[in-house]
């Protein structure tokens, strides 16, 4: 629309020209030098576009910045406010627990104290009384050993001889069993052999018979006389050996009739060594139940040593817990007076740490306040209407220089906070007031324009003196999670986008883009 309302100027001014008589050629010079202007005005303003753009969007993503930032203070400064609480609550509930402790321990000490006196006076008069018991055991002791060591010498002679009775005895005793044995195994064999006898000699009589028999059959009719002579022949020597086997028979019994008289005399002698060592072992018994006794009694009175003995130690185990006592109550308070002192200190840190949030709040309050002049005064500028290609020169730098002003206002705004103060030349080139920057009624000159616009400096990182000016730093994926899907994607926009230069695209396109798309 800019070129055409030059064109129909470049028109018209031939005609009053014509009119006023032949200037024809110049003003078909001038035309291809307004053409060419406008469009470097035009790429211009692009490029001012885009950079205000890119400012909004980093003025937004510091916001957000700022505002996640200004949250974890926040959670960090009540988390510190609750850990401050729950630490004075501790250390006020240990205290009172260290005094309740200290005060039952001095109720404790107190008692230990009128305890010992009182087992003191028990313990002495116990033990007054032990040594004249004991004094009492001892000379009855003395006068029972005394009667017991003859006692002892009778019981000596005692054991001697009931050992060599016990020897006697035993000899006896062996001397019977050795008899039993060899009597009985003789019985035995005697039986045994008796017993083979008469199966041998059945077992030889049916054989005979048998063979009597048989031969008896076979020769019956004619060795009769010799069989019936062979036959009591035989029978002769049957009757012969049988007497023989009775008369042993007899012997055997005789012999065991012998043996057993013997056998009723040791008996006899067993009893009557049986009666002998009853009798002995009765009388031992009393002598041991008299040993025992007399242990016992020993016994008693070394018990009754061991128990003052163990008074003894148990009165200096006491005092000596006493003394322990004494110096856990001075470390007591000691550790007392200790914490006391750190309660103190705690006291004064937590209301240095008051003092210090209520800076840090007022900071936080002006650091809001100057933010939400900031975006006032973005929004003003981004709802100012954009310069068209149908308005000339004069509008275009009045609204630039209009623009100028409310930067600077910006700026001194912005500086007027915390923080370090950026140059005075990043945001103008001129370090005029801007009472100097006033429209004036006069037009510009063609050359000037792109001059004062090129000497605009954009915008760095730093020079609103909110944050110090540093390397450009991606933004944390963890902190982009809190912002909206709008400004993450603004974000990602700029941050992908390349830096454009002062020439313009190299493709020779025209980019135009829409200002105040990232949003506040």
């Amino acid at each position: 629309m800019a070129p055409k309302k030059k064109a129909t100027k470049g028109a018209k001014d031939p005609e009053v020209k014509k009119k006023k008589g032949g200037k024809k050629d110049a003003s078909m010079a001038n035309k291809p030098m307004e053409t060419t202007v406008g469009e470097e005005i035009r790429e211009f303003y692009h490029i001012q576009i885009r950079d205000l753009e890119d400012r909004l969007a980093r003025y937004q993503r510091k916001w957000d910045e700022l505002a996640v930032q200004e949250k974890l203070f926040r959670q960090e400064f009540e988390q510190l406010a609750n850990n401050k609480k729950e630490i004075v609550a501790f250390l006020k509930r240990t205290l009172n627990q260290r005094v309740d402790e200290i005060t039952d321990l001095n109720e404790q000490l107190q008692s230990l104290q009128l305890a010992k006196e009182m087992e003191k006076d028990a313990f002495e008069a116990q033990l007054a009384q032990v040594r004249h018991e004991f004094q009492e055991t001892k000379d009855q002791l003395t006068t029972e050993n005394i009667i017991l060591g003859g006692k002892l010498a009778a019981l000596e002679e005692f054991r001697l001889q009931k050992e060599e009775l016990t020897e006697k005895f035993e000899s006896l005793e062996d001397q019977l069993r050795k008899q039993e044995s060899e009597y009985k195994d003789y019985v035995y064999n005697l039986e045994k052999k008796s017993v083979l006898d008469k199966d041998r000699l059945r077992k030889e009589i049916i054989q005979h018979v048998n063979l009597v028999a048989t031969e008896f059959h076979k020769v019956a009719t004619s060795q009769m006389w010799d069989t019936t002579k062979r036959a009591i022949v035989e029978n002769n020597t049957i009757t012969l050996q049988l007497s023989k086997i009775s008369k042993h028979g007899m012997q055997l019994l005789q012999e065991n009739e012998q043996l057993k008289g013997i056998q009723d005399k040791l008996c006899k002698q067993l009893d009557l060594l049986e009666n002998t060592q009853k009798v002995m072992a009765r009388h031992s018994r009393g002598h041991h139940k008299i040993i025992l006794m007399l242990t016992e009694k020993c016994r008693e009175q070394e018990q009754g040593m061991a128990e003052a003995e163990q008074l003894r130690l148990q009165l200096s185990q006491l005092e000596q817990s006493l003394g322990q006592l004494q110096q856990d109550n001075q470390a007591l308070r000691s550790q007392r007076d200790q914490l006391n002192l750190q309660l103190e200190k705690q006291q004064a840190e937590a209301q240095q740490l008051q003092q210090e949030l209520t800076k840090e709040q007022k900071v936080q309050a002006s650091l809001e306040t100057a933010l939400a002049q900031a975006t006032f005064f973005l929004q003003d500028i981004l709802q100012q209407r954009q310069p068209d290609e149908e308005d000339g020169d004069f509008d275009v730098m009045f609204q630039l220089q209009q623009r100028k002003e409310m930067l600077q206002q910006l700026l001194a705004m912005l500086s007027s906070g915390h923080g370090p103060k950026p140059p005075a030349g990043l945001f103008l080139a001129d370090s005029g007031p801007p009472e100097t920057h006033q429209p004036s009624t006069q037009p510009p000159k063609v050359g000037s324009l792109p001059q004062q616009l090129s000497s605009i400096t954009p915008y760095q990182p730093g020079d609103l003196g909110l944050v110090p000016r540093q390397a450009h730093i991606p933004p944390n994926p963890e902190d982009l999670k809190l912002l909206s899907h709008t400004t993450r994607v603004g974000i990602f926009q700029v941050h992908s986008r390349p830096e454009v230069s002062a020439k313009g695209p190299r493709d020779g396109k025209r980019w135009i883009p829409q200002v105040g798309m990232a949003p506040l």
